[in-house]
């Protein structure tokens, strides 16, 4: 993984950088897991379980729904709502197929034997991207997840930003957030931080020591037009982001999600979807002839459609018309 990579270069060169050790934890849900509660921040029940048992111990403790996912696979992959033991059985005979993919097997490495079952926690779900310096978060943007996130499968579609959460709430995230850095031992560096927020307060799903994922950055332009890979890079050498602010305009990105397994043929709509007013770009990351796997097996989107708009809930219709055109053919495997 290139952020371990970067931690050990860092280290052997002398720069300023999370230490492996910190990285690691972000890179081990279960480990994770195990320091926020330490640190007294909300967390939900959690258990982790060799994916060669059948874990008969934690039974009586299981309450459903709950979640069953890898310790280190991203973008959802292999995250699962179950709502009876029928159903968890079911869902640690997909997990144990998948951890044992080779590919899989090598990313994962000891973690690919394991599988973290959680208590499921309703809620709205965000995310928080910033950048730390000296052990203190600067809030970049925090973007809202208009679709409800509720399983069995959870595949991220809209974010937008920014946030229309009251500024009351948008602190107590923050706060929430650098607790959970703090814990971590995240000092240094791009965070991408995702919570879910209900009636008894904040929880952190993830805190990744990172940028967001894929393409979906595109979506976040600093005034003065920079992107957030310059402004990660201006940090990095030194420079003061502090006062760096997005432009005052409602976006939104579409993470296109992969539906149906298959061979993809083709993708129909694609001119249609651009021409619908609001939309500023659309590209695609899967190409013809390569395959198709939906979630929980699946780590790929079909592509990324962008919008802009007047106010967040144009920027949702916008993005949910122009994806309404998308067709895509694919071949049965």
């Amino acid at each position: 993984e290139s952020i371990i990579l970067a931690a050990k270069l860092s280290e052997s060169l002398c720069i300023e950088h999370n230490s492996l050790e910190s990285v690691k934890l972000t890179k081990n849900k279960y480990l994770m897991r195990s320091e926020l509660k330490k640190s007294g921040l909300k967390s939900p029940w959690f258990k982790r379980f060799s994916v060669h048992e059948t874990p008969k111990y934690i039974f009586a403790e299981l309450s459903f729904p709950c979640v069953l996912k890898p310790t280190f696979l991203s973008a959802s992959q292999g995250v699962l709502r179950v709502n009876s033991f029928e159903e968890f059985g079911k869902g640690c005979e997909m997990l144990s197929d998948l951890l044992a993919e080779e590919k899989v097997k090598k990313r994962g490495g000891d973690q690919a034997n394991w599988i973290l079952v959680e208590e499921y926690i309703p809620g709205k779900e965000v995310s928080i991207e910033g950048i730390v310096n000296d052990g203190k978060l600067k809030d970049l943007a925090i973007f809202d997840k208009p679709e409800p996130l509720e399983g069995p499968i959870f595949p991220e579609t809209i974010f937008i930003t920014p946030t229309i959460l009251d500024e009351h709430l948008q602190f107590s995230l923050l706060e929430t957030a650098q607790t959970a850095l703090q814990a971590l031992g995240i000092s240094k560096g791009p965070v991408h931080i995702e919570l879910r927020i209900n009636d008894h307060g904040n929880y952190i799903l993830e805190c990744a020591a990172r940028s967001i994922g894929g393409l979906c950055s595109k979506v976040l332009e600093f005034k003065g037009g920079m992107s957030l890979e310059e402004l990660i890079l201006r940090s990095a050498l030194g420079r003061n982001v502090e006062k760096t602010q997005l432009i005052d305009k409602a976006k939104g990105v579409m993470m296109m999600p992969t539906e149906k397994r298959g061979i993809l043929r083709e993708i129909h709509g694609i001119k249609a979807a651009l021409a619908v007013k609001g939309i500023t770009d659309l590209q695609t990351t899967i190409k013809p002839g390569e395959m198709l796997e939906p979630l929980p097996k699946g780590d790929r989107y079909l592509g990324f459609l962008f919008a802009e708009g007047k106010d967040q809930d144009t920027v949702i219709i916008v993005l949910q018309e122009a994806w309404s055109k998308i067709e895509v053919v694919s071949e049965k495997i």
